[in-house]
């Protein structure tokens, strides 16, 4: 049997892959049996070849986690429950994706066939500080609206 090797990446700045330290590596048959590999580099690994389901822990920085596929492959994530992805201003995820809130409060975001794994998730703290900008700048638009309305009006023969 043939081994075959994955390297764990991201995109780089000009979209090339950056391998990638990630933990708690599982890599589970079909028939649900664990698989040993052969963990290189910490950023891979090497197996025999076959269909098999790879899990890991990662670091994530920005708010972002981006996973791009040389071909389609149905891919989950698991977002925890201080966390969401419904703003689209704030968060969201890549086209195709079906989103799950689970009894835990953490969001499950499943990909059935895709070649890129896109999420953007938020905490309270960052929508809270969106709502208070969103907020005060509606506030400013109709303060200095309301003189430009006014006199609008007024030049219109209004009388209110």
């Amino acid at each position: 049997m043939q081994a075959v090797s994955y390297v764990f990446t991201e995109p780089g700045l000009l979209g090339e892959q950056v391998p990638v330290e990630v933990g708690d590596v599982r890599l589970v048959a079909e028939n649900g049996t664990e698989v040993t590999f052969e963990d290189y580099g910490r950023a891979g690994i090497l197996f025999p070849e076959g269909n098999y389901t790879v899990s890991f822990t990662g670091t994530i920085r920005d708010n972002e986690l981006m996973q791009v596929f040389e071909r389609p492959y149905r891919a989950t994530v698991t977002v925890p429950a201080r966390f969401n992805v419904t703003n689209p201003v704030l968060g969201g995820y890549s086209p195709g994706a079906t989103v799950t809130t689970r009894a835990d409060g953490s969001t499950v975001v499943a990909w059935e066939s895709t070649r890129e794994a896109h999420v953007r998730f938020y905490d309270a703290d960052r929508e809270s500080l969106f709502w208070f900008f969103a907020t005060t700048w509606a506030v400013v638009a109709v303060i200095l609206l309301f003189p430009f309305v006014a006199d609008r009006l007024a030049r219109a023969g209004w009388k209110g």
